[in-house]
């Protein structure tokens, strides 16, 4: 179920209302580059696989 919230909210800036960008990497105030990329650029962020 987690991964289906983190997955809404990766894709949420792409929504046809919204249209914030293309790609849900590009969303600076997303932690998806962290998940796809391994993006730093949050340091206080954590991935949630690695506590498991």
């Amino acid at each position: 179920m987690l991964e289906q919230k983190l997955n809404y909210i990766h894709m949420n800036p792409l929504q046809q209302h919204w249209n914030l960008v293309k790609d849900p990497n590009d969303y600076y105030h997303s932690s998806c580059s962290l998940y796809e990329k391994n993006d730093l650029k949050f340091k206080w962020l954590s991935d949630y696989r690695e506590d498991f």
